[in-house]
Parts: structure tokens; sequence; C-alpha cells
């Protein structure tokens, strides 16, 4: 709630030594014209008559209720609260290290607002939160123009970064929409959100990810705790996969592997033979207790495919067509720069198929089934130490 941020960034600049009730009375009274002869009376919502303390405490902690935030927008004075905002309770000069404080911690809900302004920013922002409290509608209508404020200048900072990591579809579990729309003369324009995962945590990069406009309005309005775990899990895998893809960059993939994939993607049933299961097991390599999806994808693979694959890299290379020796010295040293970096085997396995996809230009199951190829051969994954 906007009120309640906004008091409980001010409270430190104006009133330091002052608990929350005094406080809280002394805000009423900084905002509301209250006549003489209503002071310590029922119409004066700062009296004790009017509040007592517990509710006082409570308006501090989850904003004032309806009819408080109704009696004072009736009794508001921009004048005695600016000068309030100058001027202490001895009618002293705040310093401009007070002032400075006070911009710096409203400086997040508004755009514009210096030493010289502040009095009167601090004062329409907080009528404005009063409004919203009135008409909760305007709150919300306050919360996506804020939000969309973040995330327009969140895409000057992160935004192709983001969309490469998400692979412009929108991040949000069960949502598949893309994030890019064809328009008429068919160029590809962007359509998207970036949202905080945490919105009271600063808008860094893993704090932020990219989103369709549908889920950024709904994670806006309102999401619960497990949806932000959710979306922290998401980011985690998408910086992972944005580590793996640097990491493979730096290692050089013979080119020729994608006569490999293509030979093996023509492939007819007659020409596979299945591999008599007794080199080295997958299962002594990945641990199947751990990952038995992937021990049982890997060995379904090298089973089917294996002899295959061996027979053409070994006739492309009689043929000089690529490097046996060289392309197995690059897998390999892909592998040790991603183990290197604790991946997972997962991760590993679908980073390195994805590698030779965005070499090869083929099907990404072509491509897993000859790094499944490469693991019962030694190039990727060690034995499990006994």
């Amino acid at each position: 709630m906007l009120f309640t941020d906004i008091v409980h960034a001010v409270h430190p600049h104006l009133m330091k030594d002052a608990d929350v009730p005094d406080f809280m009375r002394n805000l009423i009274q900084m905002l509301c014209d209250i006549p003489e002869e209503d002071w310590s009376t029922k119409k004066d919502p700062s009296s004790e008559q009017s509040n007592k303390e517990s509710s006082l405490r409570k308006f501090y902690t989850k904003g004032p209720t309806k009819k408080l935030a109704k009696s004072m927008l009736g009794r508001l004075t921009e004048d005695n609260f600016v000068e309030a905002i100058y001027h202490d309770d001895n009618f002293n000069e705040r310093t401009d290290v007070v002032l400075d404080s006070l911009v710096e911690d409203i400086l997040p809900f508004v755009d514009d607002v210096n030493r010289d302004n502040v009095g009167e920013v601090l004062f329409d922002l907080l009528k404005q939160s009063l409004e919203f409290i009135v008409n909760p509608e305007l709150e919300n209508d306050r919360k996506l123009s804020a939000a969309k404020t973040k995330s327009s200048k969140a895409k000057g900072l992160y935004g192709a970064g983001l969309l490469d990591d998400c692979r412009y579809v929108c991040s949000m579990s069960g949502c598949g929409k893309h994030l890019q729309v064809v328009n008429n003369k068919n160029h590809a324009v962007d359509d998207y959100e970036i949202t905080s995962i945490n919105i009271d945590k600063t808008p860094t990069y893993e704090n932020l990810i990219a989103v369709c406009h549908d889920c950024f309005q709904g994670y806006t309005f309102n999401h619960i705790k497990a949806e932000e775990k959710e979306l922290q899990t998401i980011k985690k895998l998408q910086i992972d996969a944005r580590s793996t893809r640097r990491t493979l960059d730096e290692v050089a993939i013979e080119k020729g592997i994608a006569q490999v994939i293509i030979n093996l993607s023509k492939a007819k049933p007659g020409q596979l033979i299945e591999l008599n299961y007794d080199a080295v097991s997958v299962p002594e390599k990945i641990d199947e207790e751990l990952h038995s999806f992937l021990v049982y994808e890997v060995k379904g693979h090298v089973t089917k495919y294996f002899l295959f694959i061996e027979k053409t890299m070994q006739d492309l290379s009689k043929r000089n067509q690529f490097s046996d020796d060289l392309l197995r010295a690059q897998i390999k040293e892909s592998y040790r720069k991603l183990a290197g970096k604790k991946n997972s085997p997962e991760t590993i396995y679908s980073a390195l198929s994805e590698k030779l996809r965005s070499i090869t230009k083929q099907d990404i199951r072509f491509c897993a089934i000859v790094i499944s190829y490469f693991i019962q051969s030694c190039e990727v994954f060690n034995a499990i130490a006994k």
C-alpha cells in the first residue's frame, strides 16, 4: 500500500525519535486543517478520543481505514504540511541533510523531486495514497503505471538479455506466449514487459524476468509467495543456461559434426545395429538413483545409435570431411568447462546438445543422440568414484 510505504520512508527524517502513535498523530496534524475548537475532540482525527494508540499503530503498519482516509481528505491543507516539512516543531529550518534524505527516500515513488519541491511532492503522494484507500481501483492504476515505468527502464538496461534468456517465450510457469509479434511489414517487434521477481528488492538482472503483458499485470496486482519462489527457480535456470552458453562459446566445435548428424537423421532402420551393451556403462558415469530419467534416455540412444554414429564418423574422417581427434578433444574440453562450474548432468547434457544444434542447425533430438554417443565413448562424464 502506497500510504504505508511513504510513512515508513519519511518517519526517520520527520520525527526520528518519536514512537509510532506520536508520529502518526503529528503526521495527521501536519496534513489536516483542524479548527482550534475541535482540538482533542472526536472531530480531530489525531486525538485520543478519535483514534487510540493501538489504532494508530495499525494505521502505520496496514494503512488508515477508509473512514479515517475520508475524514483526512476532507481536511487536507497543503500550506500547513509544506511549512511543517521545511520547519520542525520549534520553527527551526530543517537541515539540507534531512531534506536530501527525504528526497532520496521518496524518489522510488516519483519521477521528479528535489530539495526545493519535496514538501509539495510529498503532500501530493500522501493525498494520492488516501484517495487510493477510499477508491481501491485507483491504487491498481497506480501500481500498474509504476510497474510499467520500472519495466520500461529495465528494458533499456537488460531487455535484450532477458529476452534471450527466456528464448522469447513468457517466463511465467504455465504460459507459452511468444514475446514478439510480426507486423504487416514482416518485421519482428518485441512485445513484452519486465517484472521484478521480488518487488521489494532492487531491480537488478538477478531479480528481473521477461513476461507477457497478461502475466505482468496479474503478477503486479496480486501474487503469492509460492509464485515468487517459482519465478526465482525459473530465473536460476535461465541464469545457469546463460552461463553454460558463455562457457561453451569459449570452445570451438568442429563444424564437420553437422554431416554426422545429417546422416543420422536420414538413417534407415536396417542401418541401425543395436549395441551389445558391454562397453563402459552409462550408469557407471551418471548416478542412476539421482538422475534416472537421464540415464534411461542416454542408454536408449547409445544402445540403438552408437555403432551407426561410430561408423559414420570413421568414414567421414577417412574422407577428410572432419577431424575425429579434434572433435573428441573439443567435446571433452566443453564438458570439462561445464563440469568445472558444478553444473548438473542434466544441464551439461542439455547444454552440449543445444550447442550442437546451434552449430549444425539440425533437430535437437539428433544432437542429443550424438552427445549420448560421446558419453558412452568417454568424452563426456567420468566414471563415478566408488
